[in-house]
Parts: structure tokens; sequence; C-alpha cells
């Protein structure tokens, strides 16, 4: 795929962290990019893209957003990351089944280690076996490196920032989960609700029903009325669901996205922080 193409790939006005199916095939086997099948290992080893490693990105919530928290965190993922050998410098491709939010995940934490060059299949292997691509099903080999983080704390939001967010009201807070969570009708922490200010958009109205992210006019039908000049956090349950939709934001042309990492887990069980309750 030439680079004007790639530009105009569903007319995202920056492309930058995802990948076309199509244009992944061509990189397969590249020395210079890893793929990374973020699903558990008992899937990964019954068919994955050749040569792709597996890390189950699901099992590595993060609560703490305290600085030391935080460098704790980075400490721990960029070694795990550099034993699957890639970093700082690595081209990395996450997928799972569809575009889902463990793969956009993967992006955004490789961006939080201060590696940009992390992008989603959009499809993800199911698209890939529609095509019928070939699959391996062998354990692949890989040799480790050595990530040394530069950490982007602007690509990571905090308790501590949101809580000033709230109080300020000087940034649109996205709640990435579903109305349910939202309006406090599920428990998911000490806590019911949703952070003060926020607003609801579920993450998965970003897909279309094949699993496949929909089209940029698409998408800014949904996000439009966010303005692009302000600070925007984005939040769910663990910071999975949120950082999908600071991935989809990023093609939109969004560019200071915050993923909550600690979202509810955290918000919800502090004593300090305030709550709202009820539908949008």
């Amino acid at each position: 795929m030439t680079a004007s193409t790639k530009e105009h790939y569903k007319g995202y006005p920056n492309p930058a962290h995802i990948v076309s199916v199509d244009e992944a095939t061509t990189l397969v086997g590249k020395s210079a990019v890893v793929f990374v099948d973020t699903r558990n290992y008992w899937k990964y080893i019954k068919g994955h893209i050749p040569g792709a490693v597996n890390l189950e990105l699901f099992a590595f919530h993060w609560v703490d957003t305290s600085a030391r928290g935080l460098q704790a965190f980075a400490n721990e993922m960029s070694m795990l990351l550099g034993s699957l050998g890639i970093d700082e410098e690595t081209e990395v491709i996450f997928y799972q089944n569809n575009s889902g939010y463990d793969a956009a995940r993967g992006v955004w934490l490789l961006e939080f280690l201060g590696n940009r060059k992390g992008r989603m299949l959009d499809g993800g292997l199911n698209l890939w076996k529609r095509r019928r691509m070939e699959l391996s099903t062998q354990d692949e080999e890989f040799a480790g490196k050595k990530f040394t983080a530069r950490v982007d704390q602007s690509v990571a939001s905090t308790l501590e920032e949101v809580e000033r967010h709230v109080n300020r009201r000087d940034a649109t807070v996205i709640d990435a989960r579903n109305p349910g969570e939202y309006s406090g009708e599920y428990r998911r922490a000490l806590k019911l609700g949703h952070i003060p200010v926020s607003i609801n958009i579920e993450w998965k109205r970003a897909l279309r029903r094949d699993g496949t992210l929909k089209d940029a006019r698409q998408l800014a039908r949904l996000y439009g009325d966010i303005p692009k000049d302000g600070r925007v956090v984005t939040y769910c349950q663990s910071g999975y669901r949120a950082a999908h939709t600071r991935l989809v934001l990023g093609l939109l042309g969004y560019s200071n996205v915050g993923n909550y990492p600690g979202s509810w887990y955290e918000w919800g069980n502090v004593e300090s922080t305030s709550t709202e309750s009820g539908k949008a």
C-alpha cells in the first residue's frame, strides 16, 4: 500500500494506528515488524497469523495511577514487551478476533511507553480468516530485546488529573462502558454510577456488525460533538474499552486524548471521589 493510499484508509484523517488486512499480509515475516496476538494462549495455539507472538493483554490491569504506580506499570510492561522481541523502535501490529479493545489497549500501551509505531489490525483474525489468509499453529520462536521506556504521561490520565477536570469542568470525559454500568444499574465497584461531567458513548458503537471499524464519516456522526481543541479523557472499567475509544478518536484527528487506566476500578473504589448515577 502506498503512502497516499494509506492516508485515505476508510477516510480517516489520521490512520497511523490502524492497518488493513491487505497491508498486514505484506508485513508478515518482516524483521522490523512484530505481530502480537492478544488472545489467550489456547486460542492462539489453535491458529494465529504466522510469526505472531502471544500476549494475553487482558491479564494486565493496572489500578494505581499515582506517579509511582504508573512508573511501576511502565517498568513491568516494558520488560514484558522486551521479552517478546519488542523495543522502543519496533513496529507492532496488535490483533484479536475483531477490531476489539485488547488490541487497542496494546496500541495505547506501546505509546505510553514511548513507541508510537503500534497499530491495530482492522477486522482482526476473523477478517484474516474470511480472506483465507495463511494461519499457523506453531509456538513461534523469538529473541528478546531491551525495551528502554520513555514514558509519555500525556496519553495516560490519572486520578488526580480527572479530579481536576471534574472540579474545573475543563475537559471532555467519555465513559466507554455500557449504559447499565454508566447509570449505576450494574455494580462494578464499591460505588455505583459514573464520573461527574462524563458522557456515555459505548465503545462498541464504533464497530460494524462484522467486527471491523466504521469509516470516518460514520465515526464522525458518533463523536462529532466532541471538540478537538481541548483535552479529552476516556475511561471504562479498567482502561481497555477506553483505550479503544482513544484509538478511534485518534483516527478522527483528535491529538490530546488521555486514557485513564485506573478507570472505574480506581475511581469507584477510592473514598475521596465523587460520582453520579442515572441515565445519560
